[in-house]
């Protein structure tokens, strides 16, 4: 018996170790198609590309700005996308004086390539049938999707129902700027990392004052730059019935939020347009919360001593920082060269020219730490400022949009320039927001 067991134990040692042969050998020809895969994949991809990018092709961009030229083009994305692809060029279009965008296209004009964000995506591409889902040159030319933020994706795939109309280019983002020539002035010690806006308030009651005949404004804040980047992800419309989303909660809190910021002794409410003076140029306000503009004149000229601090947190929202305004390159329906115009994106859409862009200060939309310690390293007046702080390490979602998205939010900055005012409290003035919203947008329809 005990030799019929020594033998039955070996028989059964002997199975399992073929058996783990076995599945060791699977498994490795498992592993192998699939490295062999994905080198066919990425060798595919490179001989679609080499076959797209021989010959010589001008590409038409829009942009919804009539101050842009094909120079700033060429600076800012152009010269990266010729780089890689040599053969490409580029034709600048913008609207001009009684020329629209839907003027242009009734005229039959091509356009490959137009920039839109999520505030003005259905006005200028799908109110206008220009929208074009791109999936199928995702996969033919190897994109890689994944390395895209979460919420940026996201994103994209709800304004294409699912399927991706454009590239993400990078995004903008808002922060607390603060001035420390007055903080050291008044003896207040800066802004720290970790507030909470209720910390951001106290420091505005400290800092605003009358000195000298000078009035020092403790916090300004720009309400549209922070309202299209909300902490609370609310949105300004609900797709799904296409009435206004204003008179809730959420836009209560976050009006009353900022409301105690102008109802401080000394603090009055600063229009937008008056804003970034107030703060960049006259050096009377020792904090400013908005969208930072890296290349702008204000801020790269400035003769103030300043930084950057995380945005403060919500009670509702601990860790959640600002939202992100995404900047697409999308691939139009009527381009004559679509296959040219979606790898121009992928070039932007890419780590080499995102990780450029945050040495100059500007936000990537893509995934990873890597950029935030690079940002606005590559400029000489950024070089000792946290611009890092400016990426929030726990983004906000993106809200939902749809086609009013623009009608909608021009009529809640109105509002909220009425509660900062003083001419209305925030229970009125949202009430008569999402009134005057849905107003609009049944006129827009035709009711």
């Amino acid at each position: 018996m005990a030799k019929r067991w020594l033998v039955y134990t070996m028989a059964a040692a002997l199975t399992a170790v073929l058996a783990a042969c076995g599945s060791s050998q699977a498994g490795d020809k498992t592993n192998d198609s699939a490295k062999s895969g994905e080198a066919k994949s990425e060798a595919s991809a490179a001989d679609a590309i080499a076959k797209a990018a021989k010959d010589p092709v001008e590409l038409t961009v829009y942009f919804n700005d009539g101050s842009y030229t094909l120079e700033r083009f060429m600076e800012t994305y152009g010269n990266a996308i010729r780089k890689k692809y040599p053969n490409f060029t580029f034709r600048v279009l913008v609207p001009g004086k009684g020329v629209t965008l839907k003027d242009l296209v009734a005229q039959g004009q091509t356009i490959d390539l137009m920039q839109t964000h999520r505030a003005n995506i259905y006005e200028m591409l799908i109110d206008l049938n220009l929208q074009n889902d791109v999936s199928d040159l995702v996969q033919k030319y190897n994109y890689n999707l994944g390395q895209i933020e979460t919420v940026v994706l996201d994103e994209m795939r709800q304004l294409a129902n699912g399927g991706i109309y454009g590239l993400p280019n990078g995004s903008s983002l808002v922060g607390l700027m603060y001035n420390k020539d007055l903080f050291d002035k008044f003896g207040v010690a800066y802004p720290k990392d970790g507030m909470s806006w209720d910390d951001a308030f106290e420091l505005s009651k400290k800092m605003s004052r009358a000195e000298g005949g000078v009035n020092y404004q403790g916090l300004i804040v720009i309400g549209r730059h922070y309202h299209l980047m909300n902490q609370l992800s609310q949105g300004y419309v609900d797709p799904a019935t296409n009435k206004a989303t204003l008179n809730n909660d959420n836009w209560k809190k976050l009006f009353d939020n900022f409301s105690r910021a102008f109802n401080v002794d000394g603090n009055p409410y600063v229009p937008i347009a008056q804003a970034n003076n107030v703060f960049w140029k006259e050096g009377r306000a020792a904090m400013l919360v908005s969208m930072f503009v890296s290349g702008a004149e204000y801020v790269r000229n400035t003769n103030i001593r300043w930084d950057m601090a995380p945005l403060p947190m919500l009670k509702e929202r601990p860790g959640v920082g600002s939202g992100l305004l995404n900047y697409y390159f999308n691939v139009t329906s009527i381009s004559k060269h679509r296959d040219q115009a979606f790898l121009a994106a992928t070039v932007l859409a890419s780590e080499e020219y995102q990780k450029e862009q945050t040495l100059k200060g500007d936000g990537p939309a893509l995934k990873g730490d890597k950029y935030r310690d690079s940002m606005g390293k590559g400029v000489r007046q950024f070089a000792d400022k946290n611009l890092k702080n400016l990426i929030p390490v726990q983004p906000a979602p993106s809200y939902k949009v749809n086609k009013y998205q623009s009608v909608v939010d021009k009529v809640l900055d109105t509002a909220f320039d009425e509660v900062a005012a003083g001419k209305k409290d925030a229970n009125t003035a949202l009430r008569d927001a999402e009134e005057l919203a849905n107003k609009k947008i049944a006129e827009l329809n035709g009711k």
